[in-house]
C-alpha cells in the first residue's frame, strides 16, 4: 500500500541533537535526513517534503542561506520551513521569519509542543493545497472549454488585448479568424452528438499541433473556434497559415468506423488596419466568416471596410 504519510526532511550537520524529537516524528510521518544544507537542497530538489526542519548553526551553508536558497526556488519555496536551532534571542528569531520561515523552535525542543506545533502546520499546508487546486479548479472553468480544453471567449478576449498591446509595440500586425465547421449539423444530425464531440476533439487537437507557439485557439461555443495569429512580419504572412487550417480541417477523421468530412468558413481581420478596438475586430472577423460562407464555404474572407 501507498504510504500517505506526510514527508518531512529534517536538515541538521548533527542529526543526533534532534533524536529525541526525530523518534517521537517516525511515529506519525516520514522522515529524511540531510547532513547539509546543499545535501537538503538536493534532496528537496529531487523530491519535495512536505515540511522541512532546518538547524541554523551548520559548516559551509549556515540555515539562512539554505532557507533563502529554498524560497529562490520557485518549485520549493511554498514549502513550509521551520528553523530549529539552539540561537534563542529575538535577533536571531527575526531573522529566520523574515527568510520566509514559518515557525522557529528553540533547543533543547520540547518534544509534544514541537509535535503539535508541526501537526498545525502541515494541516494549514494541507488546507492551503485544497484552496490551491479549488482555486485552479474555478479558473479552468471560467477561461477554458470543457470538452476541448481550450481558451473560451473570455479567455480569448483576454489574449486578444495582450496580443494588440504587443502588436502596438513591435509594430507587427495581428490576425484575428472566426470559422465554423461547414457540415457539422449532419454529423450530430447523423451520427449524434458523441460523436460531434470527437469530431470537435480531434480538429482541435489537429489545430494544436499545427499552430505556431503564441498563437491561441480558442472554443466560442457549438462548432464555432476563433484564432488569433500574432507577430506577423506583414499582412500576408497569414494566408500560409490559413490555408493549412482549412486543409487539417477537411480532412477525414474516422468515426464510429466512419470517415467524416467537414471544411471551415474562416473570416479573418486584421489589427491595427481594420480597427484598434477589440470589439469591432471581432465583429469584423464574424462578419467576413459569413462572407467565406457566401463565397461558397471551405475558404476565408478578409474583412472588406463598408
Amino acid at each position: 500500500m501507498t504510504d500517505r504519510r506526510s514527508k518531512i526532511l529534517i536538515i541538521d550537520d548533527i542529526p543526533a541533537n534532534l533524536r529525541t524529537l526525530g523518534t517521537v516524528l517516525a511515529k506519525e510521518f516520514k522522515l529524511q535526513i540531510a547532513t547539509s544544507g546543499a545535501m537538503g537542497l538536493d534532496l528537496a530538489g529531487q523530491s519535495p517534503p512536505d515540511l522541512i526542519l532546518l538547524d541554523v548553526m551548520m559548516p559551509e551553508m549556515n540555515g539562512y542561506e539554505t532557507c533563502r536558497r529554498l524560497k529562490d526556488d520557485p518549485q520549493l519555496r511554498k514549502i513550509p520551513v521551520i528553523f530549529v536551532t539552539a540561537l534563542a534571542d529575538d535577533e536571531d528569531e527575526s531573522t529566520g521569519l523574515a527568510l520566509g520561515a514559518a515557525d522557529y523552535i528553540t533547543k533543547p525542543v520540547r518534544v509534544e509542543i514541537a509535535r503539535q506545533r508541526i501537526r498545525n502546520l502541515l494541516e494549514r499546508e494541507d488546507l492551503r493545497k485544497e484552496v490551491e487546486v479549488y482555486r485552479d479548479n474555478l479558473e479552468q472553468i471560467a477561461y477554458y472549454d470543457p470538452l476541448t480544453g481550450v481558451p473560451n471567449r473570455r479567455l480569448l478576449v483576454d489574449r486578444l488585448s495582450q496580443s494588440m498591446a504587443h502588436a502596438q509595440r513591435s509594430g507587427r500586425p495581428l490576425a484575428i479568424c472566426y470559422f465554423d465547421l461547414d457540415g457539422f449539423k449532419l454529423v450530430n444530425d447523423q451520427l449524434g452528438h458523441d460523436a460531434g464531440d470527437q469530431l470537435l476533439m480531434e480538429i482541435t487537437c489537429r489545430l494544436q499541433n499545427l499552430l505556431r507557439a503564441g498563437d491561441t485557439l480558442a472554443r466560442l461555443g457549438g462548432d464555432e473556434f476563433a484564432l488569433l495569429l500574432g507577430n506577423l512580419e506583414r499582412d500576408t504572412e497569414c494566408f500560409d497559415i490559413l490555408e493549412r487550417v482549412l486543409a487539417c480541417i477537411r480532412t477525414p477523421v474516422s468515426i464510429k468506423n466512419q470517415s467524416v468530412s467537414v471544411s471551415a468558413s474562416i473570416g479573418v481581420t486584421l489589427y491595427p488596419r481594420d480597427s484598434t478596438e477589440a470589439g469591432n475586430l471581432l465583429l469584423h472577423a464574424d462578419q467576413a466568416m459569413y462572407q467565406a460562407k457566401e463565397a461558397g464555404k471551405n475558404c476565408y474572407c478578409f474583412h472588406q471596410p463598408g
